[in-house]
C-alpha cells in the first residue's frame, strides 16, 4: 500500500519531465527555425496574421512569440499533469482505505496497541496512518489532549496536500503575467514601428506586432482559465477526502480513548501480565537458568 503511491509519483515525475522537455525543445527549435527569417518576416509580415487575410491559425499565433508562448505551453503541460495526479491520488482509497481502518480498529478494540502501531508504520503511504499512530502512542492521555494531537498532526499532513493543490493556483496566476509580458513586448514593437512612416512593409510590421501582443495575451488567458478550473476541481476533491479522513480519525480516537481508559480492561491486562510473569518465574531456575525438563534431582 505504501509503495504504490511512491511508484506512481516517480512515474508522474518522469512523464512531467519528458513532457516539459519536449515542449521546451519544440519552442526553442521553432524559434531557431524562424530566426534566420526575422528580417523577411518583419518586411513581409508573419504568415497567417497579415491584415485582411482572415482569422490566423493557432500555429501562426504561436510563432509570433515562440519563447513566451513556449513557456505558456510548458505551464499548460505541468498544470494538466498536476491535475491528473490530484485526480488519481485524492481518493478515499489512498487517504482512509476501508481495509486498513477496519484492521487498526479491531486491534485497538482488542487492546493490541503495539500491533496497531506496527500496522500504521507498515502502511506509511496511507494519509491517516501517521495520525492514528500518534493517537495510539499517546493513548494514556485525556480525550481533549488526544483531540489536540489529532488536530496538530492532521494540520501537518494536510499542509502537504494543500501545497500540492496550490501549484495549480500559482500557474493560473503566472500564466496571465506571461501573456501580459508578451503584450508589452508586442506593443513596444508597434510603438517603434509608429515612429516610421506607415506605408508598405511598415504596415505589415505593425500588424505583426499587434498579433504578437494579442496572441500571447490569448494563450496566457487560456492557460490561466484552464489552470483555474483544474485548481477548483482539485480543491473540492481535497476538501472532500480530508473531511472523510477527519471523520475516520475522530472515530478511531474515540475507540482508542475508551479502550485505553476502561478500568475493567486495565484490570484484565494487569492480571494477564501477572500471570505471564508467574509462568516465566516458574519456568526458570535459580540464577535465571531454565529448569530441567525432568523436574528434581535423581
Amino acid at each position: 500500500m505504501d509503495t504504490h503511491p511512491k511508484r506512481f509519483a516517480q512515474r508522474l515525475g518522469l512523464m512531467a519531465a519528458g513532457a516539459v522537455g519536449c515542449a521546451m525543445f519544440y519552442g526553442v527549435a521553432m524559434a531557431q527555425e524562424t530566426a534566420p527569417m526575422a528580417d523577411s518576416a518583419a518586411a513581409a509580415g508573419v504568415e497567417g496574421v497579415e491584415m485582411g487575410k482572415g482569422v490566423p491559425t493557432v500555429a501562426a499565433l504561436f510563432m509570433t512569440s515562440p519563447y513566451i508562448n513556449g513557456a505558456l505551453l510548458v505551464l499548460s503541460v505541468i498544470a494538466l499533469l498536476l491535475f491528473l495526479y490530484m485526480l488519481l491520488s485524492l481518493t478515499s482509497a489512498s487517504f482512509t482505505p476501508a481495509r486498513f481502518v477496519d484492521n487498526v480498529t479491531k486491534l485497538i478494540l482488542n487492546r493490541q496497541f503495539d500491533q496497531a502501531v506496527h500496522l500504521c508504520q507498515s502502511n506509511s503511504g496511507v494519509f491517516a496512518s501517521s495520525i492514528i499512530q500518534r493517537v495510539i502512542e499517546n493513548r494514556d492521555k485525556e480525550h481533549g489532549e488526544l483531540m489536540e494531537i489529532l488536530s496538530a498532526e492532521g494540520r501537518r499532513r494536510g499542509e502537504t496536500i494543500w501545497n500540492r493543490v496550490s501549484y495549480l493556483s500559482e500557474i493560473s496566476n503566472i500564466a496571465p503575467m506571461l501573456g501580459l509580458l508578451g503584450t508589452v513586448v508586442g506593443m513596444i514593437k508597434v510603438f517603434f514601428t509608429l515612429t516610421e512612416r506607415i506605408a508598405g512593409p511598415n504596415v505589415d510590421k505593425l500588424s505583426a506586432g499587434i498579433a504578437e501582443a494579442m496572441g500571447t495575451t490569448m494563450f496566457g488567458l487560456i492557460v490561466a482559465i484552464a489552470a483555474g478550473v483544474f485548481y477548483t476541481l482539485a480543491r473540492s476533491r481535497a476538501v472532500k477526502v480530508l473531511a472523510e479522513a477527519e471523520q475516520v480519525c475522530h472515530t478511531v480516537v474515540d475507540h482508542t480513548h475508551r479502550s485505553a481508559s476502561d478500568p475493567r480492561l486495565k484490570k484484565i491486562d494487569a492480571l494477564a501480565d501477572a500471570a505471564r510473569k508467574k509462568l516465566h518465574t516458574r519456568s526458570v531456575g535459580p540464577g535465571g537458568a531454565p529448569k530441567p525438563a525432568g523436574g528434581g534431582d535423581k
